[in-house]
């Protein structure tokens, strides 16, 4: 069999063993060749087939026939006909720190055709709805086989304020590369997919958040009943967290019965960095309050604090409300 291009120049020249087929049936000769192009592909490529074949009886050959047909082969069309990978992108987030918070991209590759294809120069842009980039990662090249199916993943960091936006656009870019008999094709690839960013309490670490109040009372006779509040939390994650709208209410309790005797606010406080912070107020009960009501013993069994709080992180909106309660005796004796 000689193979030729459009212009007649010989390209392949290979030989097909034959052999006996037997009647009413089939059989297939094939051999392997290989052909490369520098430059450009030639429009077409013709291989002519030529040999003899003949009947047999009583395995003496009778009679001989030529066989002479040629086959035309478009090679353009393997690249137009070329279809593009189908493609799913997801995110998944993970660490945050005072930085921003870790992220790893994935990227789901599905190669329809009979080519393998190249992935190259990948690169992702996390960008929000305004077209403000907020981070990006970098992937791999790799190639993809022929009718498979290929995961492929990068890791990089958003900015901390990615955390205010309901949509975030991952827009994956870089190039598909096919190469046939030695002829290379690149095609630009873009694909854009919409993620939505993780909460602030989703983030945060699983280890437990540690907080106590307590209270140091001491009476005066012009404002009451004068209650230090002592707030301790241990923060186990790895970015100071800002403590706001921090209110304390404080209750007397009478056997199942309560009763509000003092509110107030403490101020807005820094909770640093695995480690434990401590945030003071001070608190005033008239002692017009402490006098009981009816159905009210002389002396409370217990006074009963309670502290609420929004903890944020220092130029975002997003809050996760924490609430801590704590129970005192009543203090009797400590005049100032």
């Amino acid at each position: 069999m000689i193979t030729v291009d459009e212009k007649e120049e010989l390209i392949n020249q290979l030989t097909i063993d034959g052999g006996e087929t037997k009647a009413h049936k089939n059989r297939t000769f094939t051999t392997i060749a290989h052909i490369q192009f520098t430059g450009s592909l030639p429009n077409r490529l013709t291989s002519h087939l030529t040999g003899t074949f003949g009947t047999v009886f009583f395995g003496v050959i009778t009679k001989t026939f030529p066989l002479t047909f040629s086959i035309i082969t478009a090679l353009n069309d393997l690249m137009e006909q070329f279809t593009l990978p189908s493609l799913h992108l997801s995110a998944n987030f993970s660490d945050i720190t005072q930085e921003g918070i870790n992220f790893t991209g994935m990227i789901e590759i599905t190669n329809p055709d009979t080519i393998a294809l190249c992935l190259e120069n990948l690169s992702a842009n996390m960008k929000t709805e305004t077209g403000t980039q907020v981070g990006s990662i970098s992937i791999q090249s790799q190639t993809i086989p022929a009718k498979t199916t290929r995961q492929l993943s990068g890791s990089g960091w958003i900015l901390l304020k990615s955390l205010d936006v309901e949509v975030l656009k991952m827009m994956l870019s870089g190039q598909v590369v096919i190469s046939v008999a030695g002829i290379r094709k690149s095609m630009n690839l873009s694909v854009e997919a919409d993620i939505v960013p993780p909460s602030l309490e989703h983030l945060l670490s699983d280890l437990p958040t540690e907080a106590s109040l307590t209270g140091d009372y001491t009476y005066t006779f012009k404002d009451g009943l004068h209650d230090k509040i002592t707030f301790s939390i241990t923060d186990p994650n790895k970015l100071t967290l800002l403590a706001t709208d921090i209110t304390v209410q404080i209750f007397r309790v009478d056997g199942t019965k309560t009763r509000l005797i003092s509110a107030g606010t403490l101020p807005d406080g820094q909770i640093t960095a695995e480690s434990t912070t401590v945030l003071q107020g001070d608190m005033f009960i008239p002692l017009t309050q402490l006098w009981p009501r009816l159905g009210e013993r002389v002396i409370p069994d217990q006074l009963q604090v309670i502290l609420r709080s929004n903890v944020t992180i220092q130029g975002i909106n997003q809050t996760i409300w924490i609430g801590v309660t704590g129970y005192q005796d009543f203090p009797i004796h400590r005049f100032s």
